[in-house]
């Protein structure tokens, strides 16, 4: 929701108070045009009047607890630049001249003189802005607001495009694609659990011309606003303008034809910039939510996350409408409630906690570490709780959390949620095991994830990419072999990419219950990786093989010389000529891109986040599917991240400490800030 107001001089007299109880709301009512020389049309139901010719309503008060909802219509529009954002045009209302800002006033204009949408309500004009009480109250109800529209009209300002207008390039595609579609989306009841099927012959993709039109209708900005989610999402029917076309484009076009871009957007004609991808990603997942309206806040905040929003409070307040309705009740104890004046680590802190709570599981806290300060300053970590999520930064990169797949793990051996009632909103209590202290930790892996910006800017196919990664697992590997010489060569092997991989494979499948494809994974690295065998070991069978010291010593020396990789066949045909190494490579590439190794005191292997430290803990919370490492400080302890070790993975520990009757002796409050 845009922060602009009205700003006008008789602002006492045009707002008065709101019944909050009755979730009373203010619509904006086109009046007639009064000029003298406008035909009258009197009483005549069948005559109907003339389209007014400017900007001048009045005021109607309804209540969205009533029964029967009268009719309107809520605008949902774009950002625009700083100056539309501005105060400076202006429009009648209840016989005063007042000032709003530019992009309302171009949306009213357009949405109510051009297109006849009479009764309208728009969060700039419909809301006191200068009325801080008034502004938490409507934001509560926001979600009523756009679910008992009439309509939900978006405007997406002028249309930029060079060639065919946008929202003609989009029915034409569409129509080139399925004949049937363009007509059947538009009826506000034809979302269903499954997309309509479009044609997958590339053929028509590749012939169609209208591309530069439809990739700037995705890249407006309106895409990209936080607060669409839910206005378009809990609409009745959501429809779309853009500069002078006739007629509007429903979100169900939109929406169907985005999830099918999106999906082939490696293989687009015209290279479509960023934010057209942006575009098509962010609508095919409103429109997955709008199958699916009712939303556990836990999942609504991972979803906003990838959105914008001009003041740091809405990355919360915007899906708050999305909850079920027993989430936000009186009443409930998961209840957020919008306050623009508290602070924004109130704001975050209690946002993580209700999510927490509701789902009765930590799984949350698994990206609690991608959503920090990339460098933080000196003293922030003490202000901001490091369990929280910090909504209002930017990804500085992509981090996978452990368990993020098709499954889940099971750590905590389904010992459920134990949280410290009525603790502090910035403190996290919860009650778990402290499995181990890490003594060492490798150099975080970085590389690019598969190529995947070079296939989208149409350069290069990746190989390069799959390279670095393969360098960088070997330099890894033999840091790992220093830290644990004990272990045998394939049994380390088979350890080290099991931990990388977190124990999937890149399609998502539970290597611990697949051990054919566990021993892809470990035959693929072991193979391509790993240098080559030496000849007292080319015998040896099930992981026992034996390694001499010179072989070891020669391996860590030109480990530590070059970034080469020692690989056999590993050229562009690699996926022909090693499907093995390249499906080890691909899961171990998205299970340790950003991550770190390490080892604890009780010579554990881990998968840890790049901040992990020696003297960091590996413990097990209650609630959490995934281990995760915590550091000491004084008398609390500090959030770091998620974690991957095989042996705790699926409550070997806790199943262990219960067998010998030392579980409750070893069960201790964590308490995280």
């Amino acid at each position: 929701m845009s922060a602009n107001g009205v700003n006008g001089h008789r602002e006492d007299v045009l707002y008065r108070k709101l019944s909050a109880d009755r979730k009373e709301i203010r619509i904006l009512c086109l009046e007639e045009d009064r000029d003298p020389n406008t035909p009258h049309y009197g009483n005549d139901p069948a005559t109907t009047p003339p389209t007014p010719s400017k900007l001048n309503f009045r005021w109607e008060y309804i209540s969205l607890s009533d029964r029967i909802v009268p009719h309107y219509d809520a605008i949902s529009y774009s950002w625009g630049n700083d100056e539309e954002k501005a105060k400076g045009a202006t429009i009648d209302l209840n016989g005063e001249t007042i000032t709003i800002p530019k992009n309302a006033q171009q949306a009213l204009n357009a949405l109510c003189l051009r297109h006849g949408h009479y009764r309208v309500w728009i969060d700039a004009v419909c809301i006191d802005q200068e009325d801080k009480t008034e502004r938490n109250v409507q934001v509560s109800f926001m979600g009523d607001i756009f679910s008992k529209a009439t309509r939900v009209c978006v405007w997406l300002g002028e249309d930029h495009s060079s060639g065919e207008p946008a929202i003609g390039s989009i029915r034409t595609l569409l129509q080139s694609l399925d004949p049937r579609l363009p007509e059947a989306l538009k009826s506000p009841h034809s979302l269903s659990n499954q997309s309509p099927p479009l044609s997958t012959d590339p053929g028509k993709l590749s012939s169609y011309l209208g591309w530069p039109s439809v990739y700037s209708f995705y890249s407006n900005r309106w895409f990209t606003r936080a607060w669409v989610i839910q206005e378009v999402c809990l609409a009745k029917q959501a429809i779309f303008y853009q500069g002078k076309y006739p007629s509007a484009v429903d979100f169900n076009e939109i929406a169907v034809l985005a999830t099918y871009l999106y999906e082939r957007r490696y293989t687009l004609p015209k290279n479509p910039k960023k934010s057209a991808l942006t575009g098509f990603e962010n609508a095919a997942t409103m429109y997955t939510l709008k199958r699916h309206k009712s939303q556990k806040l836990a999942s609504l905040l991972r979803v906003v996350y990838t959105f914008h929003c001009s003041e740091p409070h809405d990355m919360v307040y915007s899906v708050l409408g999305m909850r079920h309705r027993s989430a936000q009740k009186a009443e409930s104890v998961h209840r957020v409630i919008p306050i623009y004046e508290e602070p924004i680590v109130e704001v975050y802190a209690k946002a993580t906690k209700a999510a927490i709570t509701e789902t009765r599981s930590l799984g949350i806290l698994k990206h609690a570490h991608s959503l920090r300060p990339l460098h933080r300053r000196s003293g922030e970590f003490d202000d901001f709780p490091s369990w929280a999520l910090r909504m209002d930064l930017r990804g500085h990169y992509h981090i996978n959390p452990i368990s993020y797949r098709n499954f889940r793990f099971n750590a905590n051996n389904y010992l459920p949620l134990v949280l410290w009632p009525n603790e502090s909103s910035r403190v996290l209590r919860v009650q778990g095991v402290l499995v181990d202290v890490i003594c060492d930790v490798s150099e975080c892996m970085r590389w690019k994830q598969y190529g995947a910006e070079n296939l989208v800017n149409g350069g290069g196919n990746g190989f390069n990419d799959t390279l670095t990664a393969a360098a960088v697992l070997h330099e890894t590997y033999n840091w790992t072999k220093e830290q644990l010489p004990l272990w045998k060569g394939k049994d380390l092997a088979a350890k080290f990419s099991m931990t990388i991989a977190a124990g999937q494979d890149a399609s998502g499948r539970n290597l611990a219950e697949d051990r054919a494809n566990a021993n892809r994974l470990h035959h693929g690295f072991w193979t391509t990786a790993h240098y080559p065998e030496c000849p007292n070991s080319a015998g040896a069978t099930n992981g026992d093989v034996s390694e001499s010291e010179d072989d070891a010593a020669s391996v860590t020396s030109a480990s530590t010389n070059s970034r080469s990789i020692d690989v056999k066949d590993f050229d562009a045909d690699l996926e022909a000529d090693n499907p093995d190494a390249t499906y080890a490579l691909a899961a171990m590439m998205k299970g340790g891109h950003h991550r770190t190794v390490y080892v604890t005191e009780r010579g554990a292997l881990g998968l840890g986040t790049d901040n992990v430290e020696p003297g960091d803990c590996l413990v097990i919370l209650f609630g959490g599917s995934v281990p995760f490492v915590l550091r000491p400080e004084k008398h609390y302890w500090r959030f770091v991240g998620d974690t991957y070790v095989e042996e705790v993975m699926h409550g070997e520990f806790i199943k262990s400490l219960n067998e010998v009757n030392r579980l409750e002796g070893a069960k201790q409050w964590f308490k995280i800030r």
